[in-house]
């Protein structure tokens, strides 16, 4: 009976040491494959610019994001510019010309906290283990066909209010991530299993890999697809731009 417990706790060290291996392994290959983790922390901004297909047409669409936690999405719509969200690290906020105001407004606490878990800058499975955050290996699956590897991240691991769980699945040729599973606490979705799917992958500057092309679908039904054209960079974005304003809007220069 002794030996048969001392074989099953050897068992089980191995398997987590196995699994602990799998998860060091396949973030290796990610962070490789989107051009090395120095290149990633080397990312200060990032200001994307493309199109928001709708059942209307598409609009033009601009997502601008600074580290640490600053992020604004502006979309144009028969000539007028809405900011459906923006956070500048405090307040989240909107403007939406269409109500007949031109002033912009405060998001309710629950936007904002769903915002402030898009707003994260870094990499979440960046020095994971540092943020409180969890990763385990959940074996393999498929997206769209394609044999892909599935990562369980754990953000704020224990936090019961702050706790995220989702599920990323790495394409196991490439190395990246083609879809990723939550289900979200706040929001508009709240409470409903959102997948996003990535695609069209293409080098967005000096060897940083960039999906130029997001899905995010519920039921299997698409309910916002964003295509960017371009990806700019570290270009210099001042804290202002992100800044709740008041009744202006400040532009980048």
């Amino acid at each position: 009976m002794k030996n048969l417990f001392s074989i099953l706790v050897l068992s089980l060290i191995t398997i987590t040491s196995a699994r602990s291996q799998t998860v060091d392994e396949i973030l290796g290959n990610y962070f490789e494959s989107i051009g090395g983790i120095e290149k990633v922390k080397s990312v200060k901004t990032f200001k994307m610019i493309g199109v928001l297909p709708t059942p209307q047409g598409e609009f033009d669409f601009e997502l601008a994001q600074k580290t640490p936690n600053m992020i604004k999405i502006t979309v144009t719509v028969m000539g007028q510019t809405m900011v459906p969200q923006a956070y500048d690290g405090e307040t989240g906020w909107m403007l939406n010309p269409f109500t007949g105001s031109n002033t912009p407004e405060k998001l309710p606490d629950e936007q904002t906290k769903a915002l402030m878990d898009e707003a994260e800058f870094e990499d979440p499975f960046l020095d994971f283990a540092k943020k409180g955050h969890a990763v385990s290996y959940e074996g393999t699956g498929e997206v769209d066909g394609i044999n892909c590897f599935i990562l369980k991240l754990v953000k704020n691991k224990g936090n019961a209010e702050n706790e995220i769980t989702s599920d990323y699945y790495f394409d196991e040729d490439s190395y990246l991530p083609l879809m990723v599973k939550q289900t979200p606490l706040n929001g508009q979705m709240a409470g409903q299993e959102v997948m996003v799917y990535f695609s069209d992958y293409q080098d967005a500057g000096d060897g940083l890999i960039k999906a130029y092309t997001m899905d995010s679908r519920i039921d299997g039904q698409s309910v916002q697809m964003i295509k960017f054209n371009t990806i700019v960079v570290n270009e210099e974005i001042p804290d202002e731009f992100f800044k709740f304003p008041g009744d202006t809007i400040p532009a980048v220069n």
